[in-house]
């Protein structure tokens, strides 16, 4: 690949990805209120934001299968933009209960390519560099976020929360244009041809991978079911505004976004990757305990500041472990499992938050939430060790030796 195309796909992705996130997050700072103005009661609103994580638990691995055996990631991406479009379009038509419980679960289906983003990306660079490649993407995440809410919430506030479903379709539906102006990178077989349902047994009895995927699933729990469920309700019962919930959501993704940032150019160096992560776990725990009692939309939005930071140092180490050190062959497969598995966290948070408000209280629902962040990490603490001096000197150091110096210790 020359270096004009190779910094012509990368453009491309980027921007394409960024179209990617806003076309699954322009809504989602806007769907709980919308959901309760229905009428909808909050054991339906739990369920209705956790069914994305369902769908996505289910279609993600094998998306991530059927990739590497077709060897085209290309076309499962523009079948997962084109489902998004269809889905909120249908919601936009008739909205109620039914089309926004519909629409949630295609856009599940949607996000379950996200694994198909991240390991095609990765492929343009060398497999030493694939760390840095995943945490170039991930700030396409925030960005798409952080764009889709704004605009989202400008739309939602001058013609109804709706209409912010119509931002998602557009931006889809730009993106799959984009698509089909992207070179793939086909996975060249070396010597034998690999036997899919040996790497899938593979990944399946990879123990690692299970811990790293019960982190990711509680940290998952503590975004979808705080933030994108019913700190957006409390923000309500305080008077927010669109504006104001869409900006909300921006803060937390800003601040994660700084946080990831930080995260490689300095935490990871100075503490240890482990470690950052498990601060993000501890610091979570205290933001869950805190936010049902903010007294004021003020204080609320510093703590979704401190939610966003929690979940970046948390969150991106886990991602960066799961595919460092995987040969190409097998990436997609492996992702696909992990993203599978931690899309119940979430499914699961949205349904045992709206459980738990029915059933007691708002308050316990987030404290539930917080004590399970701060097992998490106690268990990083407990079941991953480190090899020698927990800091990593240099970059090269880090995408070099990461693979080989984490060692999860299960008993």
């Amino acid at each position: 690949m020359s270096n004009v195309q190779f910094r012509l796909n990368i453009v491309l992705f980027f921007i394409m990805t960024v179209l990617f996130f806003i076309s699954i997050s322009a809504f989602d700072p806007f769907i709980s209120s919308y959901a309760r103005d229905l009428g909808i009661s909050p054991v339906l609103i739990g369920n209705i934001m956790g069914v994305t994580g369902l769908a996505s638990m289910f279609v993600r691995f094998p998306v991530g299968i059927f990739s590497d055996l077709l060897n085209k990631r290309r076309l499962f991406i523009q079948i997962g933009l084109l489902v998004t479009v269809a889905g909120w379009i249908i919601a936009f038509i008739n909205p109620n209960a039914t089309t926004l419980y519909l629409a949630k679960f295609l856009d599940g289906i949607t996000g379950a390519t996200w694994v198909l983003y991240t390991v095609m990306f990765a492929s343009y660079f060398s497999i030493n560099n694939s760390a840095k490649a995943v945490a170039f993407l991930a700030l396409a995440d925030y960005v798409g976020a952080s764009m889709g809410s704004i605009i989202g919430g400008i739309v939602a506030n001058n013609y109804g929360y709706s209409y912010s479903f119509l931002v998602a379709v557009f931006a889809a539906a730009i993106a799959l244009v984009l698509t089909f102006f992207l070179k793939e990178k086909k996975v060249e077989k070396q010597g034998v041809k690999h036997e899919m349902k040996k790497i899938i047994f593979e990944q399946i009895t990879d123990k690692n991978l299970w811990f790293l995927s019960l982190m990711a699933i509680i940290a998952l729990m503590a975004s979808f079911g705080m933030r994108v469920t019913f700190t957006p309700l409390i923000a309500r019962d305080l008077g927010a505004n669109a504006i104001t919930l869409s900006w909300l959501s921006n803060v937390f993704l800003i601040a994660g976004g700084l946080a990831s940032w930080l995260s490689g150019v300095f935490l990871y160096k100075k503490i240890g990757l482990v470690n950052t992560a498990i601060i993000g776990s501890f610091l979570q725990f205290i933001i869950a305990v805190l936010t049902p009692f903010a007294p004021n939309i003020t204080i609320l939005f510093c703590l979704q500041a401190f939610s966003g930071i929690a979940f970046a140092l948390n969150f991106t180490v886990l991602l960066s472990l799961s595919i460092i050190n995987v040969p190409e062959h097998k990436q997609s497969t492996r992702m696909g499992l992990f993203q599978s598995l931690f899309s119940f966290g979430m499914f699961f948070g949205p349904v045992l938050m709206g459980i738990l408000t029915e059933l007691f209280s708002r308050s316990l629902s987030f404290l539930v939430i917080g004590i399970l962040s701060a097992i998490s990490g106690v268990l990083m603490k407990i079941f991953i060790k480190t090899k020698g001096d927990s800091s990593l000197r240099d970059d090269v150091n880090y995408n070099n030796e990461i693979g080989s110096s984490i060692n999860m210790q299960q008993k």
